[in-house]
């Protein structure tokens, strides 16, 4: 009795066989009756992460929100930064105005 292959190995293989070159996206998706640009996110996906993004279709969702997540975070901090600079800046100059 053949082992029956899971969707997760069924994604990995399509996307080994395109990146070794053995097939064409187009094959891979006519073989397994689906759009190629289906296809082609298993490849891009399995590129960044590996057989774990293949496995969590989320994971390019989730770690590129988590980057932009962080990014805000850091935007945030240097707005506050500059807010405190700008604030020094305005008592400097009314301190120097009354010192005239």
């Amino acid at each position: 009795m053949a082992k029956k292959q899971t969707s997760v190995e069924i994604k990995i293989e399509a996307a080994l066989q395109i990146l070794d070159g053995k097939k064409s996206v187009i094959e891979v998706a006519d073989d397994l009756g689906l759009h190629r640009d289906t296809v082609n996110r298993w490849v891009n996906s399995y590129k960044e992460n590996g057989e774990d993004g293949l496995r969590n279709p989320n994971s390019h969702r989730l770690s590129q929100s988590k980057n932009n997540s962080q990014k805000v975070r850091e935007l945030e901090k240097k707005l506050k930064e500059i807010e405190l600079e700008n604030e020094i800046l305005k008592k400097f100059q009314t301190f120097l105005k009354e010192n005239e």
